[in-house]
């Protein structure tokens, strides 16, 4: 749902991606820096520092919202821009979830376990369902637990204390999210109104 309001954020971080132009820093720099803070962050919720993990977290979220930017103000949109991003958040997401995972199984919380792969089972399907509905033509940029909003749920479950919640909600709300994405190809199908993929930028 947030990635619909990206384009009206240019504003917010366009001036902050002009200085990192002019620093010389570039896409793939923050793409790259931005997956090492997200293993930083796996740690930490591994060894049990949730609130640590939640802020490293952020960061990590704040090097993707930024590296677009700069790669459309540098000139730099390409597909394997777009491909690099998309393959680094994959790998973020579920080193954080596995940092979780192990969290969970070394302090015998086997509740919390079956939560996290659930999220991690729905996180992987919530990505493929757009990814193979792009394939076949139909735009898919839908759905209640995209992304950003994993990251929210995710990041304010570490800052309050409230990770269990936080990996219930996500256990169901990324399955769901995936489900929708199956019926809405579904219903495009059904509709006739599909057109061709055009991923040429760096999202």
């Amino acid at each position: 749902m947030l990635s619909q309001y990206r384009a009206s954020l240019h504003g917010v971080a366009d001036p902050i991606a002009r200085l990192l132009l002019r620093a010389h820093v570039r896409p793939n720099h923050l793409t790259i820096l931005g997956l090492g803070v997200s293993v930083a962050a796996a740690h930490a919720f591994f060894q049990g520092r949730f609130r640590v993990g939640a802020m490293l977290l952020a960061v990590a979220g704040l090097f993707d919202f930024f590296d677009g930017s700069l790669a459309r103000l540098a000139g730099r949109d390409s597909p394997f821009g777009a491909f690099l991003d998309s393959v680094v958040d994959r790998y973020s997401d579920l080193l954080v979830l596995l940092g979780i995972v192990l969290f969970y199984e070394r302090s015998d919380d086997a509740v919390g376990v079956f939560f996290t792969m659930i999220t991690l089972v729905g996180t992987v399907m919530v990505s493929y369902t757009k990814a193979r509905a792009q394939s076949v033509g139909v735009p898919c940029d839908i759905g209640l637990m995209e992304r950003p909003e994993r990251m929210i749920v995710l990041i304010g479950g570490g800052l309050f204390g409230l990770l269990t919640p936080a990996m219930i909600a996500l256990a169901i709300l990324t399955n769901v999210t995936a489900v929708q994405r199956i019926l809405h190809v579904r219903r495009i199908e059904l509709g006739g109104a599909r057109r061709p993929p055009s991923e040429s930028g760096r999202r």
